[in-house]
This record gives C-alpha cells, structure tokens and sequence, in this order.
C-alpha cells in the first residue's frame, strides 16, 4: 500500500458521500482528502504567517462540500444598495416579500424557493461572527449602524441570539409569514442585527425544488463582512442577475458589474445586468439612449466580449410597472390613468381621452386588457421570467455539474499554487520526516554545537567590553588626579 493509498484508508469515514452524481461525489472526497491533508500542516509553526489562507481555503472546501451535499441551483440578485433589487424580486415571486426599505444598516440575506407548505427559516450569526461585524463597523465609523444598534438597545437580546439555533415555521397564510418577516428584518426590531440569513418557501412559487432565488446585501454594504457574503455568492451562484439603476451607471455601478465577472469567468453566459426603475427615466428613448452607452463598455474582452451577447444579456425593466399592472383587472380607473401617465405611457391628450371614456362608461374590458398587456410589455418582467426559464434554468441539472467541476478546478489550483510556493520547505521538512534516528541526533547535535560556539563568541565580546569599561573608568580616575594637582600648584603661585 502506498503512504496515499495508506492515508486515504485512515480519513476514508470523515469524508463525506455524494449520491446524486458519482463524478460530483469523487471531486467532493478529493477536496475533502485536501482540507485534512491543510489542517495538518496548519499545525506546523512555519505556517503560523498564513493562518488566514488556511482560514479562507477550509471555508470554501466547506462551502463546496455543503453545496454538493445539499445541491441547488442558486441565481443571485446582486446589485447596490436601492438598486431595485427587492422590488424586482416581489415581482418574479408575486408576492410583496422582499423588503423595499432595505438600507445599508438592515441588509439581509434572502433565499427563496419552492416548497410544498409555505415556511420561513431563520439562521443567526456566530459569535465569531458577530465580534467581527461589530469590530468592522467601528473600524469603518457606521455611525448609523451603531447609534440605531443603541437606540433599540439590541444589546439586551444578543447573548439570547447570537449562535442561536434556527427557526423554522410554517405558514398557512402569507399575510402571517409577512408578519414574521418583519419582526426579524425590520430597521426597527432589535433582533434584525443579528439575523445572518432567511430562507422563504413559497408553495406557489413557478420554480423547480432545486432552484433558489438569492437577494444579497449589497456590494457596497456599509459593514464589509456582509458585503464578503454577497461576494462569495457570485463564487457559488450558478446564474446572476445584475441591477444598476438605469438613470446612471456611475464608479459604484461599474465596480459591482467588474466584481461580478471577475468572480464569474467561466459563466458570463450566465450573467444578465438589468438596467432598473426605467419608468424614472423622462421617456422610453431615455433608456435606448443610456444602453448604448452602457453597450460599448459591456462589449469588452473583460466583461461579454462580443456587442452581440452584450445586447441580449442587458435588459431595461420596471418593476413598478409590472406591480401596477397586476392590480389592474376588468375596469379602468382614475388612479390607473394617473399612474400610467406617470409612466409616460400615457401622453396628457391620450390621459384625457381615457378618463373621459372611462367616466361615459365606455372603456371596454378588451381595451383594459389591451392596455395592461402594454404595461406589462413595457415593465419586460415576463420576458425576464422567460430568460430565467429558457436560458438560465435550461439543462440545470447539467449546468449545476458542470459548475462543480469548475469550482474544484478553482480551488484544486489555489492548493497547487499554495503547495508550489512553499514546495522547497516541505520538500526540507519530509527529509526530516525520513532521516533516521542516527542522522537526527547528529543533526541535532551539530546544531547545539553551533549554539555552543555563538556562545563562546558572545562570552569574548562580554570580557571584551568589561576590560574596555574598566580602562576607561581608570583613565578617567588618573585624570580627574592630575587636574587636583594642578589646581594646589595655582594656589600656590604669588600673582604679586
């Protein structure tokens, strides 16, 4: 048996088994031999240095292993904060629960899935955790964050909370669920600081089981550690929907869509930026105007190299559009108008025909379904919808594997460049490891003999200084006598 095959039997029941996919499940034992095989040389003193490489490797081997366990295909929604996020993802839900009042100070991680009975799961952070965000924000003067953290004197609940085991409930009304998410994640609850994730089911929610929806703090989170969650979910997300807000695309904006393909080499296919909140925009023409801007730089090697996966993958939506079209149903009313004239939808003469139509009784049930098929055109949410089912969830399963292999590839080569680097000293210390009790004792004695030696130099230079110390000390001594004589001899001199 060879030391590998050797090693590989005595950590054989600490890895753990993947049954949905053999090749998924030999990359998972491979990864997992890896971290046993790091943890033992993080014990060595020589490593102490690169305590945080360690520390950083074993989480992503972790991550990996967990995600292989508990497989799912993740689209992250990732973007700046009150980028249009949450409102996006009330629309793609149907349901208004993804707060829209997120600021810097609230942010939360949110999954959100099918699942045969509505639920709500609440995870916390560790301790660790914790002692981090909380040196981070001192750090960083989140003068905010810690003065609303006294108001609410959410001291009073965080030994309670902090490593807290999950919650898990279910629901039979949404309206309850909503209810319960708002006790965890409202800026106004003290428990809010110390929730690290939610996970919601929805039991109504056009997604297959294996897919999940993820709303991520912002990259621009005011306390950086939320800000690392967010980046480490474009490494494991398998699709990303990107929003900037489609009035500007300022160094904020730009700097989360180049984070995003520097993390997502391998799956630009899968990234789509969509420009938000368009119905801000002056008009429709506004935003044709602004895309093409933004189009000469998202045609770039860095980002979708070519204006023809560029021009597909970024997209102009409005959320808000599509929410006001939903509540339109047989009947037009005053308010509809109004809205759909805010939306420029509605020019002032065509806002004024219409309520008059609709004060004569005259506006038809074709025409009310003509007009919120308009809105809803105009909102492209349902041609998103279509991209995420056609292009992003299509052959997921496949894709799902394919984006395992990719990510031990990814971590396989950060171990290969950490063992290159430091090969030349581990080559030295499995020498030691093989020298034989004969050669160690001579090593070792030869070394004590070195010491013996800078010993008997240390000694010579301390008599060295001693006699040197000694000289002067006498010289001065002789001196300061010679000056008394001489001041006796001038008292004794007759100056008359």
């Amino acid at each position: 048996m060879t030391a590998l095959e050797k090693f590989i039997a005595e950590n054989q029941e600490k890895l753990v088994k993947i049954h949905w996919n053999d090749i998924v499940n030999n990359y998972s034992e491979n990864i997992g031999l890896s971290k046993i095989l790091l943890n033992d040389l993080g014990k060595d003193e020589y490593f102490n240095p690169l305590k945080d490489f360690f520390k950083s490797i074993n989480k992503n081997i972790d991550n990996y292993i967990e995600n292989t366990v508990n497989p799912s295909y993740q689209i992250a929604i990732v973007g700046a904060i009150k980028a249009g996020k949450s409102t996006l993802i009330n629309a793609l839900i149907g349901h208004d629960l993804a707060s829209t009042n997120v600021t810097p100070e609230t942010a939360t991680l949110t999954k959100f899935k099918y699942s045969k009975n509505n639920f709500l799961k609440v995870k916390f952070y560790t301790v660790d955790e914790w002692n981090e965000i909380w040196e981070n924000a001192q750090e960083k003067k989140a003068d905010i964050f810690l003065e609303e953290y006294s108001h609410l004197k959410a001291e009073e609940v965080k030994d309670y909370l902090l490593g807290k085991k999950e919650i898990y409930q279910e629901f039979s009304s949404i309206d309850e669920m909503k209810e319960e998410i708002v006790k965890w994640t409202s800026s106004q609850k003290k428990e809010h600081y110390f929730v690290k994730e939610l996970e919601i089911g929805l039991n109504d929610l056009k997604l297959p089981e294996q897919i999940c929806l993820v709303d991520t703090p912002g990259l621009n989170d005011i306390i950086d550690y939320r800000s690392k969650i967010t980046r480490d979910y474009i490494d494991s997300a398998n699709a990303i929907l990107i929003c900037v807000n489609a009035k500007t695309l300022r160094n904020e904006e730009m700097l989360t869509i180049a984070r995003v393909f520097s993390k997502a080499k391998y799956k630009k296919d899968k990234i789509y930026i969509l420009g938000t909140q368009i119905d801000t925009m002056n008009s429709f023409e506004n935003w044709l105007t602004q895309r093409e801007e933004w189009l000469k730089i998202l045609r770039r090697e860095e980002y979708f190299e070519t204006m023809l996966k560029a021009k597909t993958h970024l997209l102009g939506i409005s959320s808000y559009a599509y929410s006001k079209a939903i509540t339109i149903k047989t009947e037009l009313t005053e308010d509809d108008i109004w809205d759909l004239n805010e939306l420029k939808l509605m020019n002032r003469e065509e806002a004024r025909k219409s309520r008059k139509l609709v004060e004569d009784g005259l506006y038809t049930k074709e025409m009310v379904c003509e007009l919120k098929e308009r809105i809803i055109n105009y909102s492209r949410i349902e041609h998103l919808r279509d991209i995420i089912q056609v292009e992003l969830l299509k052959d997921f399963n496949d894709s799902l594997v394919k984006d395992f292999v990719e990510k031990y590839k990814i971590l396989k080569s950060e171990i290969n460049l950490f063992g290159k680097k430091h090969k030349g000293i581990l080559e030295d210390k499995k020498k030691e490891l093989e020298m034989t009790s004969e050669e160690l004792t001579k090593k070792i004695e030869a070394e004590r003999e070195r010491v013996r030696e800078i010993e008997k130099i240390n000694d010579t230079l301390e008599e060295k200084i001693r006699e040197t110390t000694e000289s002067f000390n006498l010289d001065f001594s002789k001196l300061e006598k010679s000056f008394k004589e001489l001041e006796e001899k001038i008292k004794e001199i007759n100056i008359d």
